[in-house]
């Protein structure tokens, strides 16, 4: 599509580009039928202008605005098509869009209760029409500044606009690849993703924008968009006040409930949201829901309602005195008045509990100075004997009616054993081998191409060319006339033309005048010059008539138009290749099997070409990337099993059949050493494995034998000189300072460090 400035579209003559987006542009323009009004021109732009599904969402948005009649919603003036371009009219708003607006200063609160006021009022009116707006943002909020007060607000651009009933059909739940998501992935709500489409999407964009408004920044911002959409999906809701503490609490808790990730938890209306914000800007409180991870908040016991802390006397009336005043906080006064009565009760039950007509109960003396006395004349009987080197009892016999189980607690020693193993993995083998350590690996590749349209920003600029054409030179004299070069002549319309070569004019002869002809250019430059025939009708050099028998042509005005720049070229290459390698990354891994990891980062092989060459004339330029991925790819389970059977091999060698693995083996990723043209992978694998002494059965029934009835010195020293044992504890049955003499009586337990 060439260059609309300065066309005619209808009644409307175009003036200049206001912005451009992917698919169209936006110009300012004159309505020549209503005395020149400044408004919004609205095209489709490039190959999108004859897409048929572009021009039918062109003409469902005119169809839509023009149903809407609302003063806070943008109103259509008109909707055209001249020579098959599409365009919609709307009045030009002075104040630019409220991205703009808060790149140059943040609003106070005050401003910001009034804009998003009105928002919501636009917002609700299209949901109350079945209408859901699916691309809210501040780009599409026009603002138009006034005398005094806070900015008027339109909400524009209903082009990705769907009713109630359009969303209820629409396939929900089918994921779809992110760069095909409609909407605008900074305001997108999570559940877009999946295709769904509800008025709680909306409710989810008023709260991106209300803290846009509020912090001047967006809650999720990457200069990727796939990754943005991510963020949208899993990241925490972010309050505003982390980036302004003087933001309110219960005004953050507005965005965070309806930016909340789960449709059920975000407002269900607009009528909902507004009461909320009114709320929080008016300081009023809020029970709002919103998600607050366990560990920032400990919720305090709660006693059950039907069991009274004490009994209490009957309410008796307030005095006068302290009956609530109209505004004051009856909390202030109710905890006074609770306390007294609640001391009343309290006092009453102690009076209750003791009342000196109850009889005192006897005292049982005999039986407690029993339970005092024999439990110390047990321990007596225990420790003087041992004190005095003698024993009452039998070797190993316990205090009646205590356990007669000793404990022995053994430690058993343990190894760990850690090496790193250099594998390959190549793609001529089907099966890992050990002794050889090798791995089967294989390439994986995929490729993928994508277009883009956008509109030129080079401009270059055409030099102005002068009219030319001749000049007739008629004398009436006898005698010859002579015309020097550079001879000016002015036409009626103040026009000036020189001529470009000297000539000789003839004289009369046989009552006829001489003439000749001279080549002249007009003295300016542009189409000014290009003069209608006989334009020059005038005399001069004393008895000559010049004019111009036919018109001046080729004058041509200065202009400039749009060329191809390589930053065009190189700005949409950038973003599609960005996108292409992450779509490239996705496709690899679907082409992994279980237990295959790709080898590094994949390889890119790109080409860019453009539908017209750098420096072309144009004004829209269509860029295209192809990529080309490929990876290596191994199966990281057998890596794995292949390292920890290399170090158990190893470890039979240095330790012995004696030990055996404790738990799993602890295998790091593979870091790749080399890689080479051919797929063959060099893999260095760390692994570490603990190994522990095992002791038989039989072994522990020698011990029981060998230290049945010792003491715990000996038995120590006797099992700590065992091979493997690293350390032991022994637990004697109460009151003995022997093990018991039966091994029955003996439990060995293994522990492990």
């Amino acid at each position: 599509m060439l260059a609309l400035e300065g066309k005619q579209l209808g009644n409307y003559e175009v003036i200049r580009r206001i912005r451009v987006g992917g698919m169209g542009a936006v110009y300012e323009g004159k309505q020549r039928t209503a005395f020149d009004r400044r408004v919004a021109i609205k095209v489709i732009l490039g190959n999108y202008a004859t897409d048929r599904d572009m021009r039918r969402r062109f003409v469902r948005e005119a169809r839509t605005i023009a149903r809407l009649h609302h003063p806070h919603i943008l109103p259509l003036i008109e909707y055209g098509d001249e020579q098959g371009i599409l365009y919609l009219v709307m009045p030009f708003i002075e104040g630019g869009t409220l991205t703009s607006y808060l790149r140059r200063s943040l609003p106070d609160l005050s401003e910001v209760s009034t804009i998003y006021q009105q928002l919501l009022d636009a917002v609700e009116y299209a949901h109350d029409e079945g209408l859901i707006h699916r691309d809210i943002k501040s780009s599409n909020v026009l603002l138009e500044q006034r005398r005094s007060g806070a900015p008027y607000a339109y909400l524009a651009d209903f082009g990705l606009v769907r009713t109630s009933r359009q969303a209820e059909f629409e396939q929900a739940g089918k994921p779809i690849p992110l760069e095909q998501v409609p909407g605008t992935p900074h305001y997108m709500a999570p559940e877009q993703t999946y295709g769904i489409i509800t008025i709680a999407s909306d409710m989810y964009a008023l709260g991106v924008l209300l803290y846009q408004m509020l912090t001047g920044e967006l809650p999720y911002d990457d200069p990727d968009e796939v990754r943005v959409i991510q963020m949208q999906l899993s990241d925490p809701i972010p309050s505003p006040c982390d980036h302004d503490a003087s933001i309110p609490l219960d005004l953050a808790a507005v965005v965070q409930k309806a930016m909340a990730k789960r449709v059920e938890d975000r407002f269900r209306s607009v009528a909902e949201l507004r009461q909320a914000f009114l709320a929080a800007m008016q300081g009023s409180p809020t029970s709002l829901d919103v998600d607050i991870q366990a560990d920032e908040i400990h919720p305090l016991p709660q006693r059950p309602l039907s069991t009274p802390l004490l009994p209490l006397d009957p309410p008796s009336p307030l005095p006068p005195t302290l009956e609530p005043r109209r505004g004051d906080p009856v909390a202030h006064q109710l905890p006074v008045r609770n306390k007294q009565r609640n001391t009343n009760s309290v006092r009453g039950n102690l009076r209750h509990t003791t009342d000196p007509r109850q009889k005192p109960r006897k005292r049982k003396t005999l039986p407690l100075m029993a339970s005092i006395i024999v439990p110390i004349v047990l321990i007596l009987l225990l420790l003087v004997p041992r004190a005095m080197g003698i024993s009452l009892f039998p070797v190993g016999f316990p205090v009646l009616g205590a356990d007669p189980t000793a404990i022995v607690s053994v430690m058993a020693q343990s190894r760990a054993l850690h090496d790193t193993y250099l594998l390959t993995a190549s793609p001529s083998v089907k099966a890992a081998d050990m002794s050889t350590r090798v791995i089967p690996d294989r390439q994986l590749q995929t490729t993928q191409a994508e277009s883009r349209s956008i509109a030129t920003t080079g401009t270059t600029t055409v030099a102005g060319v002068q009219a030319g054409g001749n000049l007739l030179f008629e004398n009436s004299r006898s005698t010859t006339i002579s015309v020097p070069v550079g001879v000016t002549f002015t036409t009626v319309s103040g026009v000036q033309v020189q001529t470009t070569q000297a000539v000789d004019v003839p004289g009369r002869q046989d009552g006829q005048y001489g003439s000749i002809s001279a080549s002249a250019l007009a003295v300016d430059v542009g189409s000014a010059g290009n003069i209608p025939a006989y334009a020059v009708s005038t005399k001069c050099c004393g008895g000559l008539f010049v004019s111009n028998p036919a018109a001046f042509s080729g004058g041509v005005d200065a202009h400039q138009f749009h060329v191809i720049a390589q930053a065009d070229v190189d700005s949409v290459s950038g973003s599609l290749l960005a996108h292409l390698q992450q779509w490239a990354k996705q496709q690899l891994s679907q082409q992994l099997h279980a237990g295959e990891v790709i080898a590094g980062q994949p390889a890119y092989t790109t080409t860019v070409s453009t539908d017209k060459l750098v420096g072309a004339r144009a004004d829209i330029v269509t860029v295209q990337v192809k990529l080309t991925a490929s990876a290596a790819a191994y199966n990281g389970s057998d890596a794995h099993r292949l390292a920890s059977q290399l170090l158990e091999e190893q470890a039979v060698q240095v330790l012995g059949n004696s030990y055996q693995l404790r738990g799993s083996p602890t295998v790091a990723t593979p870091q790749i050493v080399k890689q080479e043209r051919d797929g063959t992978l060099y893999l260095s694998v760390p692994v570490q494995e603990v190994w522990a002494y095992v002791f038989s059965n039989q072994q522990l029934s020698r011990w029981k034998l060998s230290i049945k009835g010792a003491s715990s010195e000996a038995a120590l020293a006797f099992l700590n000189e065992q091979a493997g044992v690293a350390a032991v504890q022994i637990h004697l049955p109460f009151g003995t300072d022997h093990l018991p003499l039966s091994p029955d009586q003996i439990r060995i337990v293994m522990t492990n460090k």
